[in-house]
């Protein structure tokens, strides 16, 4: 009787409600402002960075997004583009507070609030140095809260939790595909090139880190060698589900050795996490008569 009682509440523990699709709203909210001051402190939105030319990539996607002519207003502007970093930021806090509400209007929000991150950080990433790459958090988890119900919620949930396992894996495969991963002597090289004008210029204790390993680039082969097992480390959550905290905690260390010694900003990829952290929970079965 005893055992039966722990099981089914631990069944009830386990099972997804509305209750944790609000949490991955206010998680994903969270992530976001954080990042919007943090982009904000360092000069990184329109309003801010003021930008003064564009340039066109071989993107057939981002030329279609070019058509609007967009990029000449921001450039033109600096009313666009504060409107442009009004609404980035107005939008996913009025995706939470219609999530928080349960309102109707709360799928319509989603997908302008993705669509509208998909323009405004392509235009940012062809005006600016910072990749494109960086922004797809913001692009895509915004979609899971397309879902209003445990049931949708839960396979929204999954399916962008695939994307970013493929994501990272495909990372370690491009490694292997582009030999770095055979090459001793990456590491220290992309430390050159990114840091090139810091070595030159700087004398810190970074220059003097950064310096240290390119001197050294066995060491700096065994931090790139840590990525790399990182990276592919996230094949296994395509299998199980298992491990998802343990992928937390990976991720986490991966965004910090990359920013400490890259400068790149891969914690913008952290509302992804909340797909890994809630990936454990279950729906409640329903009939199909119901469905």
């Amino acid at each position: 009787m005893a055992c039966n009682v722990l099981v089914n509440l631990k069944n009830y523990l386990l099972l997804l409600t509305e209750k944790h699709i609000t949490q991955f709203a206010i998680i994903y909210l969270i992530c976001f402002l954080a990042n919007f001051g943090w982009s904000f402190y360092n000069g990184l939105l329109f309003s801010v960075l003021q930008p003064v030319f564009f340039l066109n990539k071989l993107d057939i996607t981002g030329n279609i997004i070019m058509l609007s002519n967009i990029q000449h207003s921001l450039l033109q502007s600096q009313v666009v583009r504060i409107i442009f970093d009004l609404v980035y930021l107005l939008l996913p806090v009025l995706l939470i507070l219609a999530c928080i509400q349960n309102k109707k209007s709360q799928t319509f929000i989603a997908i302008i609030t993705s669509l509208f991150s998909i323009i405004y950080n392509y235009y940012f990433s062809i005006m600016s140095f910072v990749s494109i790459e960086v922004f797809v958090g913001w692009m895509i988890v915004p979609l899971v809260l397309t879902a209003r119900t445990p049931l949708k919620f839960y396979y929204a949930m999954h399916s962008v939790r695939i994307i970013f396992l493929i994501f990272f894996f495909s990372a370690a495969i491009w490694k292997i595909r582009a030999g770095g991963i055979f090459n001793i002597e990456q590491m220290s090289g992309i430390l050159v090139s990114q840091h090139a004008s810091v070595l030159l210029n700087s004398e810190n204790i970074f220059s003097s880190l950064i310096n240290y390993l390119v001197q050294h680039y066995k060491i700096a082969y065994v931090l790139y060698l840590i990525s790399f097992v990182i990276e592919l480390s996230f094949l296994t959550g395509l299998f199980t589900k298992k491990f998802d905290k343990f992928l937390i905690v990976l991720f986490c260390l991966f965004a910090f050795l990359n920013y400490l010694l890259m400068e790149i900003n891969y914690f913008s990829w952290l509302p992804f996490l909340g797909c890994l952290y809630f990936s454990n929970l279950k729906v409640e079965e329903v009939p199909l008569a119901k469905q």
